[in-house]
């Protein structure tokens, strides 16, 4: 749906809430910024009517974990609407900048202190996902927020309860290297523009932190816990 058919929402009363405009939207449906009738502001986030319909089942998934989920951390469930063609959720709107925001809206470059303490709290979310048998499956730039010194994570809708075979643990780390290495590359200078090199070669990193970074990746040894990947991040960056 594009932006001007999403603006036919703007001002329309669901409940006891009210749109007042659209912040995303991705293949699954459009989160919009809402107001309660006390002011309070939410986000809802509505389903494509088709795509919910062929996955209801999977859908539910997310209102189940974060309804599981209670921690200042996370946004929490506030309710489900219902009405007719809109199907969606009403979710409690963190404050702060999503990382993909800071790096190509703000054109931010995280310093080393930065990196540390976003990334050491970020770790001790997944750990508590990961205590509670949940793996988030979507730790990217955009469902990152940060807020001086709280950091947030958004967007459950890939979320599960782990299994044995598909929902594993480390499908977290693989996207916790990736988003380790937007932060790490907001700050690199490329002085030739013209060599291109695979990231290991190309930041100024020790040998201890290319290897926590592979790990994560699964270049290396994939890590068992979360546990073991705060010890070696907390090894490898605290003097970074």
């Amino acid at each position: 749906m594009s932006f001007f058919s999403a603006k036919k929402y703007n001002g329309q009363k669901l409940g006891n809430y009210t749109i007042m405009e659209l912040v995303g939207e991705g293949r699954y449906g459009m989160c919009f910024l809402a107001r309660t009738n006390t002011g309070q502001k939410v986000i809802i986030k509505k389903f494509r009517q088709g795509i919910f319909k062929k996955n209801s089942e999977k859908n539910m998934h997310e209102a189940v974990i974060l309804s599981k989920l209670k921690d200042i951390r996370i946004p929490e469930l506030l309710g489900v609407i219902n009405q007719k063609s809109f199907y969606g959720y009403v979710l409690e709107l963190k404050p702060g900048n999503t990382v993909k925001d800071l790096l190509f809206k703000h054109k931010h470059r995280f310093s080393d202190e930065e990196f540390y303490n976003i990334g050491l709290r970020l770790i001790h979310i997944i750990e508590h996902l990961h205590e509670n048998g949940i793996v988030h499956r979507d730790i990217r730039i955009p469902n990152v927020l940060v807020d001086n010194e709280n950091v947030y994570l958004i967007d459950f809708g890939l979320a599960r309860f782990v299994d044995s075979n598909e929902y594993k643990y480390d499908l977290d780390y693989s996207y916790l290297g990736d988003f380790f290495l937007y932060l790490l590359y907001s700050s690199f200078s490329n002085k030739n523009k013209y060599k291109k090199l695979p990231w290991h070669k190309e930041l100024s990193l020790t040998d201890k932190q290319k290897t926590f970074l592979k790990k994560l990746m699964g270049l290396e040894t994939v890590y068992e816990s979360i546990k073991d990947v705060e010890v070696d991040f907390v090894d490898a960056f605290e003097c970074y």
